[in-house]
């Protein structure tokens, strides 16, 4: 029957819910971790007896029952028609356009090469100039600091005071242009040293992309060669239609009057298919359940939160907003009852992970019955309006 809550055992109710709602979320994902595990031991297992099986039956085909045979011959009109549609893009798209890739990432790294070469003669005449000068000034200083010297003795100071102080002052201008020569010593070869940075950085990438974008080229080259080739581009087309089908052979053979050693392969592989495919539903059964119960529990969160606001509103205008009660219907209880029972059925992830199938089974039954996505809206929409009719008289 319905529950009267206030706003704070409200607030409670639906964080308790969202509470179960991520442990039978986190047991879920045990479940997936194992799923995951077994379906990569058993995907080894069905590769590896599917790659023999197809070698055996290509090299004995008359031995293969009617049903297997006319299969195989059905898909290689198929394979025929996918081969022949491949060597033409090939040839019309695919070569092509890896070759002229390689081609223009070659051009590019050529061209930078270049680029920074013809840099350096410039910057290196520059760096001479400049060390040139800097070797004369540094010459005029040492000549004018010792003229200066010889004339700044004790009584001739007084005589050549004019002429020490224009020589003080050339010396001082050379000073400067010291400096500035020196500053733009400084910005050439800063200059060398970003373009070369620069040009070492972009050649190591495209010397990467021209080796991948080359490689494609070349193997795209031998699979058109080969596909060139009628007799081998006939081979690959029945060797791919042996291998579909019986990657894809769900019916067992007993009772079949021919060899009988190549029919229990295929019964075997019959079953490796079924438990392939089984793990593989499985995966995506229980990821996608994951994915609804971390939505129902983000919904649960969002409107504990609008309750928990409501609350605190309530609390902060105490004497004019009147203190509520919100009928939660049987709906929302029973809705929200479910997760204990949810929890248990999922709870031993390695009996589940067993038998595949009855997980198969336990999720059709929750996502077309309690946590359908009509149950689902139909509860928060339930819930929402008794939050909307218990607080209409606070608008009043």
């Amino acid at each position: 029957m319905a529950q009267a809550m206030s706003l704070e055992q409200l607030d409670r109710f639906l964080n308790g819910a969202q509470e179960q709602v991520g442990a039978v979320a986190r047991e879920l994902e045990e479940v997936q971790t194992q799923f995951v595990s077994a379906h990569q031991t058993s995907k080894a297992v069905h590769d590896a007896a599917l790659d023999e099986l197809s070698a055996r039956v290509e090299a004995d085909l008359a031995a293969l029952p009617g049903a297997v045979r006319t299969a195989i011959d059905e898909r290689l009109v198929v394979e025929r028609e996918t081969l022949a549609a491949r060597r033409q893009e090939l040839a019309e798209r695919i070569v092509p356009e890896a070759e002229r890739i390689a081609d223009e990432l070659l051009d590019r790294a050529q061209q930078e090469t270049a680029r920074v070469r013809a840099l350096n003669p410039r910057l290196d005449q520059q760096e001479e100039k400049l060390k040139a000068e800097r070797g004369q000034m540094e010459t005029d200083l040492v000549q004018l600091n010792a003229e200066i010297k010889r004339l700044s003795g004790c009584l001739a100071v007084f005589i050549n005071f004019f002429k020490i102080s224009a020589l003080d002052r050339r010396r001082n201008e050379l000073i400067g242009r010291l400096t500035e020569n020196a500053v733009a010593l400084k910005d050439v070869r800063d200059e060398w040293a970003v373009a070369r940075s620069a040009y070492t950085e972009s050649e190591q990438q495209l010397k990467q992309q021209w080796q991948q974008a080359s490689v494609a080229a070349t193997h795209a080259r031998e699979e058109l060669a080969q596909l060139d080739d009628d007799a081998v581009r006939e081979q690959l087309a029945l060797r791919r239609a042996i291998f579909y089908v019986l990657d894809h052979w769900k019916i067992p053979l007993s009772g079949e009057a021919q060899a009988m050693s190549l029919i229990d392969a295929i019964d075997r592989m019959v079953t490796l298919n079924v438990e392939t495919d089984a793990y593989e539903e499985g995966l995506a059964q229980v990821a996608g359940l994951i994915a609804r119960l971390n939505g129902i529990g983000q919904g649960l969160a969002s409107m504990a939160h609008s309750v928990k606001a409501l609350s605190n509103e309530q609390a902060m205008h105490s004497a004019y907003l009147r203190a509520i009660s919100v009928t939660v219907d049987d709906g929302v209880l029973a809705f929200n009852g479910q997760w204990g029972v949810l929890r248990d059925k999922v709870r031993d992830e390695k009996a589940l992970v067993a038998n595949p199938a009855e997980f198969s089974a336990l999720f059709e039954a929750e996502v077309h019955g309690p946590l359908a996505e009509q149950q689902i809206s139909g509860m928060f929409d339930a819930l929402g309006s008794a939050l909307q009719a218990a607080t209409r008289g606070w608008k009043g």
